[in-house]
């Protein structure tokens, strides 16, 4: 059982919620709810939760401002958020869960069986540093991507990006200096992540940067063969 505690400013969406995980969410037990970063803090220190369904805009501050009161982070976390996009971009990229209010019973239960997964691995702080940085990147506009993969952060450009690729439950990316790292989001999650920055869906496995593309087969349905010398066919695109 997932011993969950709520921290959400407005008194209705934290009843919302809380009626959410009570009809749809067996393996959870609510035991608290908060309403400001204070008591959320001290909320969290006295109970030692396992999740924390934690709003970002509160009066005395941010969920992010609660957040770093904690040397450690011992607890997963599934953000609700009114953010724009771009903020929303910085959420998926690092493998942070997030639910978009009003909330709704279907994305509830994805972002608790996703959060129960990522209990066992235990890399929390790994994953909200690289939220941190891809809130400030991506306020200002860069390109440069952060991803969550195991323990290890890796930060570079999307440029260096040759294409990634879809298996199951996981994307693999392919490095310019011939390097791939696998991280546990689906292809789906990249695809409006990546197109504003020239990559290109050319089939339901495939995600390409077009910078890398040397030429294009026609026979067979056509194909793209990539700098990096993989041949990607287009044929079940979408």
């Amino acid at each position: 059982m997932i011993k969950a505690i709520i921290v959400e400013d407005e008194p209705y969406s934290c009843e919302h919620l809380a009626s959410l995980l009570s009809g749809f969410c067996s393996n959870v037990e609510l035991v608290g709810m908060a309403h400001d970063v204070k008591s959320g803090y001290e909320l969290i220190s006295k109970i030692n939760p396992d999740l924390v369904l934690l709003d970002i805009e509160m009066p005395d501050g941010t969920g992010f401002d609660l957040l770093q009161k904690f040397a450690k982070i011992k607890f997963e976390i599934i953000f609700t958020t009114a953010f724009a996009e771009y903020a929303v971009k910085a959420f998926q990229f690092s493998a942070i869960h997030y639910l978009l209010k009003p909330i709704d019973p279907e994305g509830l239960v994805s972002a608790i069986n996703k959060a129960e997964d990522e209990l066992e691995r235990k890399n929390i702080e790994t994953r909200v540093n690289a939220l941190y940085f891809n809130l400030q990147n991506q306020a200002g506009k860069g390109k440069k991507v952060v991803l969550s993969s195991g323990t290890k952060l890796y930060v570079i450009d999307s440029n260096e990006i040759i294409m990634c690729r879809s298996e199951k439950n996981y994307t693999q990316f392919y490095l310019a200096d011939g390097s791939e790292i696998t991280v546990a989001r689906t292809m789906k999650e990249y695809d409006d992540l990546l197109v504003t920055n020239g990559f290109f869906r050319v089939h339901k496995q495939y995600l390409i940067n077009i910078d890398y593309i040397k030429s294009f087969d026609r026979a067979g349905g056509g194909a793209v063969n990539l700098s990096n010398g993989l041949k990607i066919p287009v044929a079940g695109r979408k």
